[in-house]
C-alpha cells in the first residue's frame, strides 16, 4: 500500500503512538521507582470499566441531562462524537481505582494482593457493565483488542494536549517528583512539598491512563507504561539515563509495531506492545553482561 495513502488514512493513529510511546514510559518510571509499576496494568482496566459505565448511563443522561444537542442514536452510532464524556468518566473511574489502591496500601496489604484484586473486579466490571448496552460491547471489545487505527483529529488533539501537559510537568518537576517517589523522609527534609508533589503525580497518572485508555486502548497503555521502564532499567547509570533509555525505548516500539502492523497486517495496538516485549531481552542481556 502506497506510504502516503497509509498516512491519510492513518496519519492521526500513528501520531497518537508515537505520542503515547513517548510519553507513557516516563510516567511509568515513577511507578517503577515507587514500586507501584503494577498499576501500570491495573488502573488502565479502571479507566476500561468507566468508558462501559458511560455506555450504559448514557441513554438517562441523554435523556435528564443533554448532551451537546445529540440525539440516542447519533450519540451511540458515534462513540467519538461524544468522547468529552466518556473521557470525563475514564477519569473518575481512573482516579477513584488510583485512590481505592492508595488506601489499601496504607492498611498495609501487600502490592500483589491489592493490584491482583483491583484488576479482577475491574476486568469484570469492564466486561458486565459492557454488556449492559449492545453498542458499548462492540466498542470495549475494540478497544480491549488495541485497534487504534481509528483515531480521529479530535482524539489525536486531546493526546496530543493532554500527554504535552504531562510531559511540561515532567521537564519542569521530575527532581521533586523522583525524591517523594523514592524517599517521602529524604525528601521532606531537603524542603520538597510531599502532598504537593504527590498530588502532581497522581494527577499526571490519571491524566495519562484515562485519556491513553480512550485514545490507544488499555493493551496498548499498560504495555507502554510497564515494558520500556522495566527494560530501560538494564542499560540505565543513572536516572537521568533511566528517562531517556524508557522514553527511546518506548518510541522504538511505537515505530516498528506500526510499521509490523501494516506490513504483516496485524493489530497496530498488540504490535506495538509485542515489540515493546522483545525489547526487553536485548536489554536484559547487556544488563547482565555490564554485571
Amino acid at each position: 500500500m502506497d506510504a502516503a495513502f497509509l498516512w491519510e488514512l492513518f496519519g492521526y493513529s500513528i501520531l497518537a503512538g508515537l505520542i503515547a510511546g513517548a510519553v507513557c514510559p516516563l510516567v511509568g518510571c515513577f511507578l517503577l521507582v515507587r514500586r507501584t509499576g503494577f498499576y501500570g496494568i491495573t488502573l488502565p482496566q479502571f479507566a476500561a470499566a468507566g468508558v462501559s459505565f458511560a455506555f450504559v448511563l448514557l441513554p438517562w443522561w441523554i435523556r435528564n441531562i443533554g448532551l451537546a444537542d445529540l440525539d440516542l442514536e447519533t450519540a451511540l452510532e458515534s462513540p467519538h462524537a461524544v468522547m468529552n464524556y466518556h473521557l470525563s468518566w475514564a477519569a473518575v473511574f481512573t482516579f477513584a481505582g488510583l485512590g481505592a489502591l492508595i488506601a489499601m496500601g496504607r492498611r498495609k496489604e501487600t502490592e500483589t494482593a491489592r493490584v491482583a484484586a483491583s484488576f479482577a473486579i475491574a476486568s469484570a466490571a469492564t466486561l458486565l457493565l459492557a454488556q449492559a448496552s449492545p453498542t458499548g460491547m462492540e466498542y470495549i471489545e475494540t478497544l480491549l483488542r488495541g485497534e487504534i487505527v481509528v483515531v480521529d483529529v479530535h482524539e489525536f488533539e486531546t493526546i496530543a494536549v493532554g500527554y504535552g501537559v504531562v510531559a511540561l510537568c515532567f521537564a519542569l518537576f521530575h527532581r521533586r517528583l523522583l525524591a517523594v517517589s523514592y524517599d517521602r523522609s529524604t525528601a521532606r527534609v531537603l524542603g520538597v512539598s510531599v502532598s504537593l508533589s504527590e498530588a502532581l503525580l497522581l494527577i499526571m497518572t490519571g491524566l495519562t491512563v484515562s485519556i491513553g485508555v480512550w485514545v490507544v486502548g488499555p493493551v496498548v497503555l499498560f504495555g507502554l507504561l510497564v515494558l520500556p521502564p522495566l527494560a530501560a532499567r538494564n542499560l540505565a547509570g543513572s536516572m537521568r539515563s533511566f528517562y531517556g533509555w524508557a522514553c527511546a525505548l518506548g518510541i522504538a516500539a511505537a515505530v516498528a509495531g506500526i510499521w509490523i502492523s501494516f506490513q504483516l497486517d496485524w493489530s497496530l495496538g498488540p504490535s506495538v506492545v509485542g515489540v515493546a516485549a522483545v525489547e526487553l531481552v536485548p536489554c536484559w542481556l547487556v544488563g547482565r553482561l555490564r554485571g
